[in-house]
């Protein structure tokens, strides 16, 4: 096992000099093998997204009415540029769309981000962390969804456990996420993971994490 660097948070008693560690905070240079950790090494990403049997999207770049497009924690990127999901009337299929006019005016943006399997709850995002006007991550506790590319190619991740919380974490060099339990998970509630993107290989890799 190798470990790019370990900070440990140390108290030290002024009585009797006792030194107490009270937190460790462990951060690898790349993807560890570490078998206790919760969170896996490596997030592969397979080609494509699940599509819904229940409808299918528009083509890429199609108008959509703004009165139907769901905005699920859009972050503008530069205040003109903005990514959301399209809901048709009647399906629960969901697709991706995006806005170059400050949400003004939608296209679609990519193929359907469900599927009605099971319900369909698990395929469904409910975050949109916005990276740039071509590049975008959608996610749930269950899935994580990408495009660099304006919505042309997405990639998928499942966490077939359906127990995380992901949000957007800075990371040097490309996008990041941090992955967290969710408030049911049976993992320790401090407990967190970064990964950072790597697009080549279209994976995520376990940067950093806390298992506290």
């Amino acid at each position: 096992m190798r470990w790019g660097r370990i900070r440990v948070t140390i108290a030290i008693a002024a009585m009797c000099g006792a030194l107490t560690v009270v937190g460790v905070q462990r951060t690898m240079a790349g993807a560890s093998t570490d078998a206790t950790s919760p969170f896996p090494a490596v997030l592969v990403m397979r080609y494509g997204l699940a599509e819904s049997s229940s409808g299918r999207s528009a083509p890429w770049g199609s108008p959509m009415a703004r009165s139907q497009v769901k905005l699920v924690g859009v972050n503008p990127w530069d205040h003109r540029v903005e990514w959301g999901v399209w809901q048709q009337s009647g399906a629960p299929a969901l697709f991706p769309v995006r806005s170059r006019d400050g949400g003004r005016n939608w296209a679609a943006a990519g193929p359907m981000l469900a599927t009605d399997w099971a319900g369909g709850a698990v395929y469904y995002v409910d975050r949109v962390i916005t990276e740039s006007s071509s590049a975008v991550v959608m996610v749930s506790n269950a899935v994580i969804d990408l495009t660099t590319d304006s919505g042309h190619r997405w990639y998928q991740y499942v966490n077939g456990a359906d127990n995380w919380s992901i949000t957007r974490s800075p990371v040097t060099g490309g996008i990041g996420i941090r992955v967290s339990p969710a408030s049911y998970a049976q993992l320790p509630k401090g407990a967190f993971a970064i990964y950072r993107l790597d697009l080549a290989r279209h994976r995520w890799l376990r940067v950093g994490e806390s298992l506290r």
